[in-house]
């Protein structure tokens, strides 16, 4: 949790454990409650209910991505504008792509064909964390009126806020990084094609973006659109897990033994420490492996 954490918090934690620990000391008396500290009633029904219908939404909302993207990057309405840009050359033996398939031609390709598509798919990640993002405050706030009594209920709500601008940062740097990822993947894949040669250029439209061309897509566009919409909703499904944990975690509260706050209430599973490891985990295997059929 450290590296998501602002430091500024990271004072205010420090001071409440030592005030807790002062109090403690001068009362030479065990506190013991059969509650858990700072959970909240009321703050985790309404956590979960947003959460899951921020997770359908984003469902649908992926459903219509892919099937406004099949529309347009069909033969029907991408081959007109990539004719009329000069993409498709007529030779004696049939039809080949324009220049030799150079990184540099590759890149204006992409910029010609997919790069809305990519831009798109990074806004439906932008979309739901940007929901999240104006949730949780809604939650904390229900969540400190509910649960904050003292020093030692207060110190969770320290520490997701602590954690909350981190998450956000980390989020921010996926979602980027798809962009970048489609465009680097699709000019390593797409290149020298100046020997590649199609009987007609609705054939030659459908095997521009070979590597992802099979029974499955009616062109490499398809299969690059399909594959790319794959790794934006595996990214949005884990920042969505990583934030339904997060608030399942916190709001369930801790059990306390004494004065000492134990982390055994929790199941093997769910810990703090997994739980600021879930977008690392997205950031760590959104690889370029990942756009490969």
């Amino acid at each position: 949790m450290s590296g998501l954490s602002d430091p500024n918090h990271s004072i205010v934690l420090r001071a409440l454990l030592d005030r807790e620990k002062a109090q403690f000391l001068q009362s030479q008396l065990f506190y013991r409650s059969t509650d858990n500290l700072s959970a909240s009633a009321q703050a985790y029904p309404f956590a979960q209910e947003n959460l899951e219908a921020i997770a359908e939404e984003a469902k649908l909302k992926f459903i219509e991505f892919r099937e406004k993207w099949r529309k347009r990057l069909a033969f029907v309405q991408l081959h007109p504008f990539l004719h009329r840009n000069q993409w498709f050359v007529s030779q004696t033996d049939g039809f080949v792509l324009m220049g030799k398939g150079t990184k540099k031609d590759s890149k204006m390709l992409y910029l010609q064909s997919l790069h809305d598509m990519a831009s798109d798919g990074e806004r439906q990640v932008s979309l739901v964390s940007g929901q999240i993002f104006r949730l949780q405050p809604e939650i904390a706030t229900l969540w400190h009126r509910d649960s904050v009594q003292d020093d030692r209920s207060r110190l969770l709500p320290v520490l997701e806020e602590a954690m909350r601008m981190g998450e956000q940062e980390l989020c921010k740097k996926v979602r980027l990084f798809l962009s970048d990822l489609a465009l680097e993947t699709f000019t390593e894949q797409v290149v020298k094609w100046d020997k590649r040669i199609f009987a007609s250029e609705e054939e030659l439209f459908r095997g521009i973006a070979w590597p992802w061309y099979h029974s499955t897509y009616v062109s490499g566009f398809q299969g690059f659109m399909e594959t790319f919409a794959n790794l934006c909703e595996a990214v949005t499904g884990t920042i969505l897990d990583h934030y339904t944990r997060k608030w399942d975690l916190f709001l369930r509260g801790l059990a306390t033994n004494g004065n000492d706050i134990q982390s055994g209430y929790l199941p093997q599973n769910i810990s703090p420490t997994n739980s600021s490891n879930l977008l690392t985990h997205a950031s760590e295997n959104s690889s370029g492996e990942n756009l490969h059929v």
